[in-house]
């Protein structure tokens, strides 16, 4: 992602908050498609059946990953509070990229809502 930003930084005009669901539909559109879905778990995952357990496996090693790329690059991973903007709850930290010039993830936001973290981003 920092790279995308230096590479084209002047021409984008937008930031994003859910890097889970810009990844999905942006980055890997065919994971919209059932047929791509089964081949995303059969051929790139070796699964044989797609059932409740392989999906919250894949849920387990994602939340993983992203925990483990929260302690690797020194990120705060917090709940987000029921009725407190996320905007607003995390605005300090953008402050601070802002301040440095640096950009990327710079906070890591869990909704209670859904097991999924939202990864916050300086654009």
């Amino acid at each position: 992602m920092e790279e995308f930003a230096k590479l084209f930084g002047e021409l984008l005009a937008f930031a994003y908050h859910c890097f889970d669901r810009i990844v999905i539909l942006g980055y890997l559109p065919f994971l919209t498609r059932p047929e791509n879905i089964v081949h995303f778990f059969r051929g790139v995952h070796g699964t044989g059946a797609i059932t409740k357990e392989v999906l919250r496996q894949r849920t387990i090693e994602y939340n993983l990953w992203v925990e483990a790329f929260a302690r690797n690059h020194h990120l705060p991973i917090e709940w987000a509070e029921k009725g407190v903007r996320k905007e607003d709850y995390v605005r300090p930290w953008l402050r601070r990229m802002e301040r440095l010039n640096r950009y990327g993830v710079y906070f890591i936001l869990r909704c209670r809502s859904t097991p999924r973290p939202i990864l916050t981003t300086a654009s």
